[in-house]
């Protein structure tokens, strides 16, 4: 690969368009971008011809302007294809393989288990509620596929919100019951529902369980989610219009600022700084630390005034 700076033409060349001219380029490795007023390449060897780069400088100014507006990809819905195979994202990836056993301290599945003691709620009423939500957004129908890729089902294949209804009796035995089955829950990912609700009633009280899988939620969309379940458990008609665009829309969008010269401005960037930076830490591990079941406690904890204003001043006094 190579990575060098093209010089302006003096005078301008027939040929393809510029647009035709970088298509060609992409498809045949070649990745430009624009730095100070010059542009830049990285290719693979040979396939930058003497005929290419005087194309590229006779049309230079077109190339540039081309590439300033490919910095800025738009996020554009397209509902007829919400359904098509999209990929994983590289975090999505990541959660998917550290499932398995492939690498050391694996086996442990990235899962959020959230539980909310409320008021006493109508349990048919929060199944509406629940199935808005799924029909709303994308994701709480979505499944990941064993080639690798994940898709929007049409319709929920069936109810992911579960009741229990106890009447008059106390609810904390089957509360602490459904929190070990689904606090330490690990969903097939190949198989719908990724995200399920269950509500625990009884004794005036109602427990919600909520048991999401990290690959079709993160934590701040869990947050809207449980505002989201709020809203049209109490007043449906006030919810806001469902989002035009889907997560596979922002996928392809964020794919497509890998193909922008941003990207590649910003990996040459640091492709020639790697020799410069440090190596990862060296931790150390326990004894077979490797071989053991991995498991997430949450431990509580606090801070006093005091104590906050002691933590604040330590780095003020080291600068």
């Amino acid at each position: 690969m190579n990575s060098s700076p093209l010089a302006p033409a003096t005078d301008r060349a027939t040929g393809p368009s510029p647009a035709a001219l970088l298509a060609d380029l992409a498809r045949d490795g070649v990745h430009l971008w624009a730095e100070d007023g010059a542009l830049r390449f990285r290719a693979p060897a040979g396939t930058l011809t003497d005929e290419r780069r005087a194309a590229l400088a006779a049309h230079r100014a077109e190339v540039l302007d081309l590439l300033a507006a490919r910095d800025n990809p738009r996020l554009t819905p397209d509902p007829a294809a919400r359904h098509e195979p999209f990929p994983l994202t590289e975090v999505q990836s990541a959660y998917l393989v550290g499932r398995g056993s492939a690498y050391d301290f694996g086996g442990v599945a990235c899962h959020a288990y959230v539980e909310l003691e409320l008021g006493d709620l109508d349990p048919a009423r929060l199944r509406e509620a629940w199935r808005t939500l799924v029909h709303r957004h994308d994701m709480l129908r979505a499944v990941v596929r064993p080639e690798g890729y994940q898709e929007v089902l049409p319709e929920a294949p069936g109810e992911s919100f579960t009741a229990t209804d106890l009447g008059d009796a106390d609810p904390a035995p089957h509360v602490e019951r459904t929190r070990e089955r689904l606090r330490d829950h690990v969903p097939d990912p190949y198989s719908w529902p990724l995200v399920r609700l269950h509500a625990t009633r009884g004794r005036g009280t109602t427990v919600l369980h909520l048991s999401v899988d990290l690959l079709a939620a993160d934590h701040a969309s869990v947050r809207l989610l449980l505002a989201e379940l709020r809203e049209a458990y109490e007043n449906p008609d006030a919810l806001s219009p469902a989002p035009e665009a889907g997560f596979r829309d922002y996928v392809l969008a964020r794919r497509g600022l890998r193909e922008g010269p941003a990207y590649h401005r910003d990996r040459a960037y640091w492709d020639a700084r790697l020799d410069e930076l440090p190596a990862a830490p060296e931790l150390p591990l326990a004894d077979r630390a490797a071989d053991a079941s991995a498991r997430f406690t949450a431990s509580p904890g606090g801070s006093t005034p005091r104590s906050g204003r002691a933590c604040a001043a330590g780095p003020r006094r080291t600068g």
